[in-house]
């Protein structure tokens, strides 16, 4: 599959990432030629020097036949050009562009045909649908849910008090009685896709696929309880803080927003009435304690300043504020918050790969996740009648190394059943399967699950 990529920043040099390291032919566009460089040297794909909007740069990316056109750039305008151009000029099946302006949404042009836009991609509005999925189910860790299931994908950070600690799998599954699957452990920058056999050890991450129900039971035997998050604290009012806010409010909790620019705190008065707007800078020592929030159940932070939103949110777990919840793109700090108490990490740019990833993968695919920077893959595949798949157990599936089928939803009627499969387990065509992969395998997935 020919993939051409235009913009190089963080969610296009990670999605490139990811898609080389799954087999695919990869194109980078960059217009910044320092940062050719540095790509040309950090990726094993082909990097074009040139305007993502320029045909004669999209025609030496080889566009034209490409199987997918993705649109990353810092700017709208040239996302949604370089799409149109495109779809007027060269013969490419998918097109799509990362959009953050709402303006554009609600006048309704990017729904025009002759823009060639497939898909909009918004990594503000992922971002906060991720730290919406993780209030609602107590902010006690990443959640990853699936369509039309209660079916979840949560990990365990393994520290000195973990009940999890120095035992194999077996004896965890004997242990734990509930109905689950360890899907994967990150382990020193490597996923491990476990055995029977395999020992969780200190600083491991476990990476868990239940139910709902036997989630909150699981997570309670590691001393992480659901608390009720009522009272919340958003630290900036931009983008993904407005978006949080409103499904706060619309989730009937009280909220508390802080942001240093006044006139901008004036706009979210007036936008959000129910919710009391403080003019403050969060990073006034005092400020805690004169408006009280250190009693909040619950803080997030939103700034574009991620070291602050860190630093936030540590300081306000010291206070006992019950959950934090910072959002940071960086790596080192996504690594670390575990290590720091710190109860979630939202990562703009994950969710936006991980939206994207969805429309590029192959088959008939309603859900991707990349899980730990990119190193794995969650994927949740519809079974077709036609399936090879339909009507084998799931240890016949004859399933690449390295990849696991770990539940499968089951409409009925109206209604559905949830599975956490073991080998002997039929799939039937219509079946919803979720896979857990490496990022290398995942090329040989998609081929099992093709047709």
């Amino acid at each position: 599959m020919k993939i051409v990529i235009s913009g190089s920043g963080e969610v296009g040099f990670h999605l490139a990432e990811q898609l080389v390291t799954s087999h695919q032919d990869v194109v980078l566009i960059e217009k910044d030629a320092q940062r050719v460089k540095f790509v040309a040297d950090h990726l094993d794909c082909m990097v074009v020097h040139g305007e993502g909007s320029n045909p004669e740069t999209l025609a030496q990316a080889g566009v034209d036949g490409a199987d997918t056109f993705i649109a990353v750039s810092n700017l709208d305008e040239i996302n949604i050009v370089s799409c149109l151009v495109v779809a007027n000029e060269f013969k490419v099946k998918t097109k799509i562009a990362r959009v953050r302006s709402l303006q554009y949404r609600r006048s309704g042009i990017l729904n025009n045909s002759l823009l060639g836009i497939d898909y909009v991609v918004n990594p503000e509005i992922e971002a906060a649908r991720a730290i919406m999925t993780i209030v609602a189910h107590g902010a006690t860790g990443e959640v990853l849910v699936f369509d039309d299931t209660d079916i979840q994908l949560r990990n365990i950070f393994v520290d000195e008090n973990s009940p999890f600690r120095n035992k194999t799998l077996r004896e965890v599954r004997e242990e734990i009685r509930y109905n689950f699957i360890i899907a994967g452990i990150s382990r020193d920058d490597e996923v491990i896709i476990p055995y029977g056999d395999t020992k969780i050890t200190l600083g491991d991450r476990v990476y868990i696929v239940a139910s709902h129900r036997n989630m909150e039971r699981i997570f309670a035997r590691t001393g992480k309880f659901r608390h009720k998050l009522h009272n919340v604290v958003v630290v900036g009012g931009g983008k993904i803080g407005c978006y949080v806010t409103e499904f706060l409010l619309a989730s009937g909790r009280s909220v508390k927003i802080v942001e240093k620019n006044y006139k901008h705190c004036k706009y979210l008065a007036e936008r959000f009435p129910e919710a009391l707007v403080i003019h403050e800078d969060i990073a006034d020592e005092n400020l805690f304690e004169d408006e009280q929030l250190h009693t909040s159940d619950l803080l997030v932070t939103t700034t574009q300043d991620e070291a602050l939103n860190m630093l936030t949110a540590l300081y306000a777990k010291s206070l006992g504020i019950k959950r934090v919840v910072p959002v940071v793109n960086k790596s080192s700090y996504i690594n670390i918050a575990d290590k720091l108490k710190i109860d979630a990490i939202v990562s703009p740019k994950a969710s936006s790969v991980s939206a994207i990833l969805k429309y590029v993968r192959r088959g008939n695919i309603k859900r991707v996740y990349t899980i730990f920077d990119g190193k794995a893959e969650a994927i949740e595949f519809t079974i077709n009648p036609s399936s090879k798949i339909a009507g084998k157990r799931v240890k016949d599936m004859q399933l690449p190394n390295g990849t696991l089928v770990v539940a499968v939803n089951r409409p009925e009627g109206e209604s559905s059943k949830n599975f956490v499969p073991n080998g002997e387990f039929v799939i039937e065509a219509g079946d919803n399967v979720v896979t857990f992969a490496r990022a290398e395998q995942v090329d040989s997935l998609e081929e099992l699950f093709l047709h």
